[in-house]
């Protein structure tokens, strides 16, 4: 055999490999770097030629090339992109015109493994439209509510309780509006430890609360428009005040003994609306008054006007203090 038809057989050999692979042929084609160039005469015979070469008399160029390979990754995205295609075209075809399918309330979206992470539901009381939103646990996360006049939106990150009665342990932050009211509030372990927002009367106030309940601090809008600040102990006693006791009033900055009764009392009520100190016993009687007259003088009393002399039976006047600056 010579190199002819060794060259011949070759090429022969060749075209049955690519048949095996299922490669095709163009015709006319361009050079390509992956193919096979060959020539081939009218009588079917192939043979290997440059890629940069014409073929001979009688022959034609073709390009033979491999079939493309497809990975295994890509065939399984393709594979997931096709299914999703599939969903939205069912979607689609669930739809009338643009409009989106309805669903009737109440209902449940559960993901693949069944979970519930959305649900609206009705219900009787103060809020009887819910739709909730769960996580991949089943815990809520999220609250939208709607009463008349009004709605909710609440946040948690608490989980449910193990069974009903027993406290959940979290925090939530709740926005609520209807009618004349709003408020923003967060809540620790079921119990309220702030508070911010609108009042059904119309004022504003921000209150906290300890973990026990008990107020501790408050500041708002009195009902004739002016500002307040309050402190209480743990229990709930007031300790402090700060207000007006008019819309347009002098201040006040009083401190009481846990009770009714302020015990210290820094005012604008003095003469020419000068500043006033007083000082009270527990009783309330006043033992300490430091102020400025209208003459401009400064003056300290203490005692209260029947301050008796150490035989008891003979009436002096409290201690007398005044200067000019």
């Amino acid at each position: 055999m010579n190199v002819k038809e060794t060259l011949g057989a070759f090429v022969l050999g060749v075209v049955s490999i690519v048949a095996m692979h299922t490669l095709y042929v163009e015709v006319g084609a361009q050079s390509d770097d992956d193919a096979i160039v060959a020539a081939v005469n009218e009588e079917g015979r192939m043979r290997l030629i440059d890629p940069e070469s014409e073929p001979g008399p009688g022959e034609r160029k073709v390009l033979l090339r491999p079939p493309e390979y497809e990975p295994e990754c890509q065939a399984k995205l393709n594979a997931d992109v096709a299914g999703l295609r599939n969903r939205i075209a069912v979607l689609e075809a669930n739809t009338n015109e643009g409009t989106n399918e309805k669903a009737t309330a109440p209902f449940e979206v559960v993901n693949e493994a069944g979970t519930v992470v959305f649900s609206v539901v009705e219900q009787d009381g103060d809020l009887p439209m819910l739709t909730r939103f769960f996580d991949d646990t089943g815990a809520r996360t999220a609250m939208i509510a709607a009463r008349s006049g009004g709605g909710e939106v609440s946040v948690f990150s608490a989980r449910p309780s193990a069974s009903p009665g027993q406290t959940t342990s979290g925090v939530e932050t709740t926005i609520s509006a209807w009618g004349d009211y709003a408020d923003l509030s967060v809540t620790v372990n079921s119990g309220v430890r702030f508070r911010a927002g609108r009042r059904p009367k119309g004022n504003y106030a921000l209150s906290m609360f300890n973990a026990g309940g008990k107020l501790v601090a408050g500041m708002g809008e009195t009902e004739y428009g002016a500002g307040t600040a309050l402190i209480f102990d743990a229990s709930g006693k007031t300790r402090v005040a700060a207000h007006t006791d008019t819309a347009d009033g002098p201040g006040f900055l009083q401190v009481f003994n846990g009770g009714t009764l302020p015990v210290a009392t820094l005012s604008g009520k003095g003469a020419a609306h000068s500043g006033l100190l007083q000082l009270t016993n527990q009783t309330g009687d006043p033992m300490v008054n430091v102020e400025i007259f209208p003459s401009g003088v400064g003056a300290v009393r203490a005692g209260p006007s029947t301050f008796q002399h150490g035989l008891m039976f003979l009436p002096l006047p409290g201690s007398y203090i005044q200067g000019r600056p």
